[in-house]
């Protein structure tokens, strides 16, 4: 298969709550189409050596320091696996 892009040999985190992994991600269509070890040709290659490739959206903003004194028990993303995000869990 020909994809449009492929990050090769970067540290897959790929937000599962599983350890990181050495891999590739590849990319077609605007969406990523495979993760692990990626076979195939693509227009563009990216050497992710040495480097931390998390697929997906990642928002780190979060306001979860100041959310846990006015609602100490209302779950957050994090506590239900979800990756960090700007969503809030007001109750």
């Amino acid at each position: 298969m020909a994809y449009d892009m492929i990050v090769k040999n970067g540290k897959v985190i790929d937000g599962s709550g599983l350890p990181g992994f050495h891999g590739d991600v590849a990319v077609s269509g605007g969406r990523i189409v495979e993760i692990g070890k990626v076979n195939g040709e693509a227009r563009q290659v990216l050497n992710a050596d040495g480097l931390v490739v998390a697929p997906g959206i990642i928002d780190n903003h979060t306001h979860y320091d100041a959310q846990v004194i006015w609602t100490r028990s209302a779950p957050t993303p994090a506590t239900m696996g979800l990756p960090p995000s700007s969503w809030a869990t007001v109750l």
